[in-house]
């Protein structure tokens, strides 16, 4: 029993013996060197990271291509007609669609109402007259003066177109247009008329009448009367 223990020990004894003598394994240089180039070679292929952009740096926008829309043909483009002012006023109002326009007189003690009262039948329609004559009366109807003439539209068959017909006048010594009026036209207040019918003529004599001067005269104050 005594031998038994004794080789039993004996036999423990070299194991122990033979495993603190065991040496690891000798290294390979060879697959050292290769272990160190795979390595490098991966950190070497690695994608570079992409550079920081901040909110201040400006980005540039791909350009957007613009896309044509088909809408079909353009319209061709519409030329304005030419029109008479004096036969067709764009803006003013239209009382008969086939129309003419009438000289009026404008007497001493008329108004646009009382015109439109006498003309047409209505003193509402003062406002067309206005409008009508609007450049020549101005920015206030209230006021206009006698011996103008204006425009009034009439149905173009019953219309008076009738313009005036002139004699020749010499003036006589102590003549001027007030006096020749009154002669003439039994209303002295009428030589404005007169006075715009020969306005180049008494302009080249200095607004002076010298006797022997030749004026037009009217036949008709109003030559639609």
């Amino acid at each position: 029993m005594k031998r038994n223990i004794t080789i039993t020990y004996f036999i423990t004894t070299l194991f122990l013996i033979s495993c603190s003598q065991q040496a690891a394994p000798p290294l390979n240089l060879e697959d050292e060197q290769q272990a160190d180039q795979s390595t490098e070679n991966l950190r070497a292929n690695l994608p570079e990271p992409p550079e920081a952009v901040f909110a201040s740096e400006s980005v540039e926008e791909e350009p957007v291509e613009n896309v044509e829309v088909n809408s079909g043909p353009m319209p061709e483009p519409v030329e304005p007609e030419e029109s008479d002012p004096k036969d067709e006023l764009k803006f003013a109002p239209i009382l008969y669609e086939d129309y003419a326009w009438e000289k009026y007189m404008v007497e001493p003690g008329d108004f646009l109402v009382k015109i439109a009262k006498k003309e047409y039948g209505d003193f509402k329609l003062w406002k067309y007259i206005y409008e009508w004559n609007k450049e020549q009366i101005g920015d206030n109807p209230n006021i206009i003066y006698p011996y103008n003439f204006f425009d009034l539209q009439k149905e173009r068959l019953a219309a008076k177109t009738a313009e005036p017909s002139f004699f020749d006048y010499t003036v006589q010594p102590g003549d001027n247009l007030w006096n020749i009026a009154g002669r003439q036209y039994g209303d002295a207040k009428s030589w404005i008329i007169l006075l715009r019918d020969n306005e180049d003529s008494i302009k080249a004599s200095a607004g002076i009448l010298n006797p022997g001067m030749v004026l037009k005269l009217r036949d008709k104050l109003d030559p639609n009367s």
